[in-house]
C-alpha cells in the first residue's frame, strides 16, 4: 500500500466489511499516490465511507472516473437530466416533490429494498458503485452491505464442491417482476432493453484473486440446467446464509456521506422507510466492469 498520510484516518465500521475514511477531499483532483492508497483500502475493506463530502454531481462524476468509465443506467426516468452518468436513487423528483406512489418511477425505486448487486444483469457487470447521500433519513432508509468473500469461505467443503461450475441467469426484466404493482401495469416505465445473461455462481475477483458468491436476488432467474424448484431452493439458502449479521455492515446515513463499494464481492439492500412522506435523495455513479465474471 502507498504510504499513508498522517492527516488521514481510517476506522473499521465492521469486523469483516466497511471502513470510514477521513482526511481526503473528494472535491479535488487526486494524484496517483492518493488513488493507489484509496484503491488498496477499497480492496481490503470492500466498502469505504467518506463522511462530510458535500460534492456536486460534476465532482461526483470526476471522482468516479478516477476508477474507470461510468455506466448509464437502463432506467431512463432515474437518470439525471443534466448528467446522464448520475443515477437518481430517490423518491423525490427533479422538481423537488415526492414522486406519487402510483408512478412507475416510485414503484421501480422501491425494488432497491431487495438485496442485489448493481448491474448484475449486464454481460459485463459493474465493478463498483459510489453513492452520495444528499438528503437522508434515519427513519429507515439505511443501507446494508454483505461480504460475499466471507459468506463463501464459511461454506463447507461439500457445499463449495456442489456449487462448482454452476451458472445463474440474470435478467433486468426480472427486477420488474418482483413488484406485483409494476409488473401488472401496461406502462412499466422506459428502460434500455437488455437480454438475459449467464454468470458463474462463484466468481474470482480480478484484482484480489479471491473467490466469492455472486448473488443478486432481484435479478437471479434460475440456475442453468437445474429444475426450477431445486434452483430456487439452493439460491434462497445461499441468500439466507450470505445476509447473516456477521457478514453485514448496516450504514445509517448522514447528509453528504459518500459510500464506495465493490460489486464484485458484495451485495446490498436498503431498509424500508415511509417513502410517501419521508424524502430521500441519493445520487449514484456506477463503474463499468472491465471483463465478464470468471468462475472460481
Amino acid at each position: 500500500m502507498p504510504s499513508q498520510s498522517p492527516q488521514w484516518q481510517v476506522t473499521c465500521r465492521h469486523p469483516l466489511i466497511g471502513a470510514e475514511v477521513r482526511g481526503v477531499s473528494l472535491r479535488l483532483p487526486l494524484d496517483a499516490q492518493t488513488l493507489g492508497w484509496l484503491h488498496s483500502l477499497w480492496m481490503k475493506h470492500l466498502v469505504l465511507i467518506f463522511p462530510d463530502q458535500s460534492i456536486s454531481d460534476e465532482e461526483h462524476i470526476a471522482f468516479g472516473r478516477h476508477f474507470g468509465e461510468l455506466e448509464i443506467h437502463p432506467s431512463v426516468s432515474h437518470r439525471s437530466s443534466t448528467n446522464k452518468e448520475i443515477y437518481r436513487v430517490s423518491n423525490v423528483g427533479e422538481d423537488g416533490s415526492i414522486i406519487e406512489e402510483r408512478a412507475s418511477a416510485w414503484q421501480y425505486i422501491n425494488l432497491s429494498w431487495l438485496w442485489h448487486t448493481d448491474s448484475s444483469f449486464r454481460q459485463i457487470p459493474s465493478k463498483g458503485s459510489i453513492l452520495h447521500g444528499i438528503e437522508t433519513t434515519t427513519n429507515g432508509g439505511h443501507t446494508k452491505f454483505a461480504n460475499m468473500y466471507a459468506a463463501y469461505e464459511d461454506l463447507s467443503s461439500e457445499q463449495k464442491h456442489a456449487l462448482e461450475g454452476l451458472k445463474v441467469i440474470h435478467d433486468h426484466d426480472f427486477i420488474i417482476k418482483q413488484s406485483k404493482e409494476l409488473s401488472s401495469r401496461e406502462d412499466k416505465g422506459s428502460y434500455v432493453q437488455l437480454p438475459p445473461v449467464s454468470h458463474p455462481l462463484v466468481q474470482r475477483h480480478p484484482i484480489t484473486g479471491r473467490p466469492s458468491l455472486f448473488l443478486s436476488p432481484h435479478t437471479m432467474v434460475c440456475i442453468e440446467g437445474m429444475p426450477e424448484a431445486s434452483s430456487r431452493k439452493l439460491l434462497d439458502e445461499l441468500i439466507a446464509h450470505a445476509i447473516q449479521p456477521k457478514y453485514v455492515y448496516r450504514h445509517i446515513w448522514r447528509n453528504h456521506d459518500v459510500i464506495m463499494w465493490d460489486n464484485r464481492c458484495t451485495m446490498h439492500s436498503v431498509e424500508p422507510f415511509d417513502n410517501n412522506s419521508i424524502r430521500r435523495i441519493m445520487h449514484r455513479v456506477t463503474l463499468e466492469g472491465e471483463a465478464a465474471p470468471v468462475a472460481a
